[in-house]
């Protein structure tokens, strides 16, 4: 099993700078947000830590017990923007921290500890190895002031990291010291079970060749560019044009790699960066698919991995304006984090300042700033659901919010069938995770008759919508998964069939809507009784804001 971030052992981590006068105090505050943090109560311990910065702004050991605190409150937040602004507060005071005294291994290790541990797409991976590399080789040269627990932690957390990058030649070496600084510990034990898992696997290759393998399904030019690259595998022309193959190709994930080792070669090659963020573009915007299944995170490490592309092409060419502008078209259409979106308005405002930028460049940055805009003001109006629900000013949100109503033809669906027609009453950052589908009287699952493209394919990963997982199993979900839908009102038809495509018998049945918003994880379930067969009837429900109505009505054959 591999070793975990232990909580418990980095809040009993003990200082390791020596203290003059003063830090008596500072080992008082450092203790108490200690016990605080025991307990749980991060918020806390981060307001104590932020008084004991305040009055001693030159600790490092502070400033690193503040990033911490602040990191480990960002894993508790139930909003995924505060957890957001909270882990990017985190590593600013690490590095504030790291930057006010290099030769403390604390902070280094902090820093580390929550570079491996946090989602990779945050991009914090690799420094978080390097950061624990460095705290380890310190403390093995202090001797870790006599106690191997500190070191042990970096080690742990240094294999944790290596893992996630697939180098088991590397967590070997970790897991093994580990085994050496601490025989007969819980860490010891954890390690020896991970070597034991690792005792197969082979040393980890190069990174991102695999794509270089010939195959016989290579085109002619795709084949020549290989056997090119292998004579010269420093020279990033061939693989730049490699690229470029693949993606006229469509094979966007073969672009990618292509792309990541030319930038590997040429770390200032602008045009790799530009064309990686146009490969991984393309595999984000290919929708969800079967990859989420192993991996949930996968659409939004896609997203971050282009972002980080796209930075990186426009610090090396700051006075590109169409770069400048693909920045801030992204950083508005991205919706994860707000540091994001301000960047992207201030792209966006250089864009169209700029005299010497194209009209239609010009255009579009006044476009997409006012699309900014109305997701600024739409911000408040979800601040207002989510902080003050029952208020009236909520009411007026959700009431602005609901869409006009549509017209339904029944004549245009082979009748018999049940329409099912419903509101989304509500708009937040991303389009929601909905479902519609139908129990029979009994409380067993019938048949799904909409499921968004998320809520689709995460299958039994699928948290948000519990009700609908739990009732389906994911059985018949293919064939009516498709694009998420956001505020609006929509009609569907149940055909009167089950999952397996065969035809449902007369009598009572449950048609039930369920929704999650993200990222204020606003949710609602609501359903309504129908009976196929005999007269046609109607049954409608209305309650709540966020599907404000549903109403199902059986249609005869007659």
């Amino acid at each position: 099993m591999r070793p975990a971030l232990s909580v418990m052992s980095i809040l009993l981590i003990v200082s390791l700078v020596c203290c003059d006068a003063s830090a008596k105090d500072i080992g008082d505050y450092i203790s108490e947000a200690r016990a605080l943090a025991d307990g749980r109560d991060y918020a806390a311990a981060r307001a104590l830590m932020e008084e004991a910065a305040a009055a001693f702004p030159q600790s490092a050991d502070i400033l690193a017990y503040l990033g911490l605190y602040t990191g480990m409150s960002s894993g508790v937040a139930s909003d995924y923007m505060e957890a957001g602004r909270l882990a990017m507060s985190s590593f600013e005071i690490l590095d504030r921290a790291v930057a006010l005294d290099p030769g403390n291994p604390l902070p280094l290790l902090f820093r580390g500890i929550m570079g491996v541990n946090v989602p990779e797409f945050l991009g914090k991976l690799d420094g978080g190895i390097g950061d624990l590399s460095r705290a380890a080789g310190m403390l093995e040269g202090s001797g870790s002031n006599g106690s191997p627990e500190t070191l042990v932690t970096a080690l742990s957390n240094l294999a944790v990291g290596l893992a996630k990058k697939k180098d088991a030649d590397g967590e070997r070496k970790a897991l093994e010291k580990i085994l050496r600084i601490a025989p007969g510990s819980e860490a010891a034990a954890g390690a020896q079970k991970r070597l034991e898992a690792l005792s197969d696997a082979p040393a980890a290759g190069p990174a991102g060749r695999g794509f270089l393998a010939p195959s016989s399904a290579d085109s002619p030019d795709i084949a020549a560019l290989k056997e090119s690259i292998g004579k010269n595998p420093a020279d990033g022309g061939p693989l730049l044009d490699l690229g470029k193959a693949w993606l006229e190709k469509g094979e966007y994930e073969q672009a990618r790699q292509a792309f990541k080792r030319c930038t590997e070669l040429d770390p200032k090659n602008v045009e790799a960066y530009k064309l990686l963020f146009t490969a991984v573009g393309e595999l984000a915007e290919k929708g969800y698919d079967g990859t989420i299944y192993d991996n949930t995170d996968y659409r939004s490490g896609l997203a971050f991995e282009a972002m980080a592309a796209l930075d990186r092409a426009v610090d090396l060419a700051p006075g590109d304006i169409e770069l400048r502008l693909m920045r801030g078209i992204s950083g508005i259409e991205f919706p994860l984090l707000l540091v994001m979106h301000a960047q992207g308005v201030a792209d966006l405002e250089i864009v169209a300042a700029a005299a010497a930028a194209a009209d239609t460049l010009r255009a579009r940055a006044l476009y997409y700033l006012g699309v900014a805009k109305q997701k600024e003001a739409m911000r408040y109006w979800v601040k207002v659901a989510v902080d003050h629900p029952e208020s009236g000013a909520a009411a007026m949100a959700y009431g602005a919010m609901r869409p006009e109503t549509s017209v339904f033809d029944p004549e245009e669906h082979e009748k018999p069938f049940v329409k099912i027609d419903f509101v989304l009453g509500f708009e937040d950052e991303l389009p929601p995770q909905t479902a519609v589908w139908v129990e029979d009287e009994k409380g067993d699952y019938v048949a799904t008759v909409y499921a968004s493209g998320f809520a689709g394919f995460a299958k039994e990963k699928q948290v948000t919508l519990p009700v609908w997982a739990a009732s389906s199993g994911f059985e018949g979900v293919d064939a009516v998964t498709t694009a998420s839908i956001d505020v609006g009102h929509y009609v569907y038809v149940w055909n009167l069939r089950d999952f397996r495509g065969e035809k449902v018998k007369k009598g009572k049945y449950a048609v039930k809507v369920e929704t999650c918003y993200w990222p204020s994880m606003k949710y609602q379930m609501v359903e309504t009784p129908v009976t196929v067969g005999g007269k046609g009837e109607k049954s409608r429900v209305e309650e709540g804001n966020f599907i404000p109505f549903l109403e199902v009505e059986y249609y005869t054959g007659k």
